[in-house]
């Protein structure tokens, strides 16, 4: 008896099927970073930077199959403003990670390095160019938690009602950070504000603000004062303690009007 015949017409997509799961299986697949707010925290070794040894970078990074492209802004730099927008770009190869940002003043940096897990690359950065030129050291990069929450901390109210000068009053701020990132790279922030024991401002309400990377440039809130007034304060260069485990935030505050209109002094808000 004779064997049936393979099909001829078979015989090639069953080879290349064949291939193709061998090759599935000895092959690397590229790294899926998170998505969302990073922060960069960048070390010199240059020994010229003394005086600055170590800057930051924060706003989103997304990626698409291998292309990594996004956002963001440069803290604690003497040669980059906190408020320029820089596009970064980049690609993923296995767990190697190349990202650029573009060139501003003539300035570039360069990143190179590996990631051990979606959320954390490290590395090396190097900048050629502009103010920067010949700056170059380590880097580690972190995929950010969210920082929605309850934040407590204590301001000082020197409101005229106060029958004792100066007395202190609990902020808490329940704080919402958004999901994805606005068109400039920031994740925008929105919540309320109550006082307890505040001689001057009874609440408010978050009017602006936004994150990126450890920082907050300015967050805006506008007050309902003790006898129904209107105030406002602002809460800005606000930076975040940690990258992995955001416990508090420490910046300017500043009462613009209202009843306790002048005040200012440094306020650290803790996470509840």
């Amino acid at each position: 008896m004779k064997s049936a015949a393979f099909p001829k017409f078979l015989v090639l997509p069953v080879l290349m099927c064949v291939l193709l799961a061998l090759a599935a299986c000895g092959g690397t697949s590229n790294t899926n970073l998170t998505q969302g707010n990073w922060a960069v925290t960048a070390t010199s070794n240059v020994t010229a930077n003394a005086a600055a040894p170590s800057f930051l970078i924060g706003g989103n990074l997304t990626q698409s199959k291998s292309t990594v492209s996004g956002t963001m802004y440069v803290i604690d730099s003497l040669c980059f403003p906190a408020s320029q927008q820089i596009v970064v770009t980049g690609s993923v190869k296995d767990k190697n990670v190349t990202l650029t940002t573009a060139s501003f003043e003539g300035q570039v940096i360069t990143v190179t390095g590996t990631t051990s897990d979606p959320s954390t690359i490290t590395g090396t950065y190097k900048v050629v160019g502009g103010c920067a030129d010949g700056d170059q050291g380590t880097i580690t990069a972190t995929a950010m938690p969210s920082i929605s929450g309850t934040w407590t901390g204590l301001v000082d109210a020197i409101g005229s009602s106060a029958s004792h000068g100066i007395s202190q009053a609990t902020l808490s701020v329940a704080l919402t950070q958004a999901n994805t990132a606005s068109a400039d790279g920031t994740f925008a922030l929105t919540g309320t504000v109550t006082y307890t024991n505040s001689t001057c401002s009874v609440s408010g309400t978050i009017s602006g603000g936004s994150l990126a990377g450890l920082y907050i440039a300015n967050l805006h809130v506008d007050t309902l004062e003790q006898d129904e007034s209107q105030g406002d304060f602002t809460f800005s260069n606000v930076l975040i303690d940690s990258a992995t485990a955001p416990k508090n935030m420490t910046g300017d505050y500043e009462v613009l009007s209202g009843l306790c209109q002048g005040n200012a002094e440094t306020l650290t808000l803790t996470k509840q």
